[in-house]
């Protein structure tokens, strides 16, 4: 990832006006603004920050009969007041069609992904915003910022998810229920 330059550890050899100009930049992914943070400077998105918005990473996993890869999404940023469930889901079911059937990690790392996934992806805004405005800044950015809440997609992957096994369960009753 190919980021703004970092603070350095200590900013008393920057002016207020170089601190400024600095937070007016862009958060930058190969020359490109990074996935959600289009239009933002990072002054912006530390006070998306405060208010919600979070930087996470999704799972997925696929397989090859005996050969199982895990692996992560790119890292995208979600606004305040908008929840990871839109972005949680296509990988989600990427990873129940193709993940689960290897042998013999799909399974298990089909799980791990689901449970991931599930809560929300994996939240790195810490470390990225440690990597960008330096780790004292981030540590005091993430100490006041507001939790961020699951939206109705979020809980809608939950239930399907949880559906699964509870439909897998009811066919199996009937089957035998019907075979007796």
């Amino acid at each position: 990832m190919n980021t703004a330059p970092s603070l350095p550890a200590t900013t008393d050899t920057w002016s207020q006006d170089d601190v400024s100009a600095y937070l007016n930049q862009p958060l930058l992914d190969k020359g490109r603004p990074m996935s959600g943070t289009e239009g933002m400077s990072l002054q912006q998105i530390e006070d998306d920050v405060l208010r919600g918005g979070r930087f996470r990473i999704f799972r997925y996993n696929f397989s090859i009969i005996v050969i199982s890869f895990q692996r992560s999404s790119g890292i995208q940023y979600i606004r305040a007041g908008h929840g990871p469930g839109a972005h949680a889901w296509p990988w989600t079911l990427l990873s129940l069609v193709v993940g689960w059937w290897g042998i013999p990690w799909g399974i298990f790392f089909t799980i791990q992904t689901l449970y991931t996934n599930c809560m929300g992806g994996k939240d790195v805004t810490s470390e990225l915003l440690a990597s960008v405005v330096g780790a004292q800044r981030a540590a005091g950015i993430m100490a006041q910022a507001h939790k961020p809440q699951s939206d109705i997609l979020l809980w809608l992957l939950r239930i399907f998810v949880l559906l699964i096994p509870l439909s897998i369960f009811a066919a199996i009753a009937s089957v035998e229920h019907t075979s007796r």
